[in-house]
């Protein structure tokens, strides 16, 4: 999925195909942040529904949920991100939601006529989030969200706004089944050359009875219009206050296809989950790590 990102994106930044993107560093929005430890259409935590807005939905008998996630892959010239989220559920059964953020690229300098270094080459994106969310029938929860992106590349800088769209099929009588889906930044019209994703995702409990003793299956794919897929199968089992998942997944983007392993762990406190996970670096990126944390608010 990003493979071609690093390799060619010092030169990709003068280039003419990059000036015409309407927003800069839309590939930033394919590292899946927040949602390293969970499948992006099924992320709750922290919270944010930054990639499905139907999963910012803050539980019954609570008020806020605030939460921050953390990414970086372990290289010198590699991709960071921060995400901070609040989500407020009115007495109507209606959440709103709120969450800012932000991707780059660090280690790109500029040079001129020789190989020394004269500065750094900005390359980042910022997505601010308001998002609606509400049950509307038992078993569904749907949620939508508008979103503002800036991008900047070098000298060139961008902004758009977007609109999305997203529900959640939950507790299936069928062994308490899961299905999701979402879209991610589109912008109607504008579709070929922004390159809107759709996110799928679905799992069962196949051990266990209730929330907190379970293990789960699933199977996640997202799809980048005109540009990469990943799919893969994922697994997830929770004893009371700990919780563990694995994911193996395929990226396919042109003719250049790799597979990585996803691995997480969370711990439950009262009111707080943290969580830390690892995704496979690939294309000399290194290892990927995040961290999440939430909290809940009566």
């Amino acid at each position: 999925m990003r493979r071609m990102l690093i390799c060619g994106l010092a030169a990709s930044l003068w280039a003419t195909g990059l000036r015409a993107q309407p927003v800069p560093a839309r590939d930033l929005w394919e590292f899946p942040l927040g949602a390293i430890f969970e499948p992006p259409a099924l992320a709750s935590e922290p919270g944010a529904g930054l990639w499905n807005p139907a999963t910012a939905s803050v539980p019954a008998g609570e008020r806020f949920r605030l939460g921050v996630a953390s990414l970086t892959t372990g290289s010198a010239q590699g991709v960071d991100g921060q995400l901070l989220s609040v989500g407020w559920r009115r007495a109507s059964g209606t959440t709103l939601g709120l969450s800012l953020g932000r991707a780059a690229v660090g280690g790109l300098v500029r040079t001129d006529s020789d190989p020394q270094s004269i500065g750094n080459i900005p390359y980042t994106s910022t997505l601010l989030s308001l998002t609606a969310t509400r049950e509307l029938v038992p078993h569904l929860t749907a949620g939508v969200a508008m979103r503002w992106r800036n991008g900047r590349a070098d000298q060139l800088s961008r902004h758009a706004v977007a609109a999305d769209f997203g529900a959640v099929l939950h507790d299936l009588p069928w062994r308490n089944a899961r299905v999701a889906l979402s879209s991610f930044l589109w912008r109607p019209g504008r579709e070929i050359e922004d390159r809107p994703t759709v996110i799928a995702a679905g799992d069962i409990r196949v051990f266990g009875r209730s929330p907190t003793r379970e293990t789960r299956l699933g199977y996640s794919t997202t799809a980048v219009n005109r540009g990469a897929r990943e799919r893969g199968l994922f697994i997830a089992g929770r004893f009371e206050r700990v919780e563990a998942r694995a994911a193996y997944v395929r990226s396919a983007a042109g003719t250049v296809s790799d597979h990585r392993l996803r691995t997480g762990l969370a711990l439950y406190y009262a009111r707080y989950a943290v969580g830390v996970a690892r995704e496979e670096g690939i294309a000399g990126l290194g290892a990927v790590y995040q961290f999440t944390l939430s909290s809940l608010i009566k």
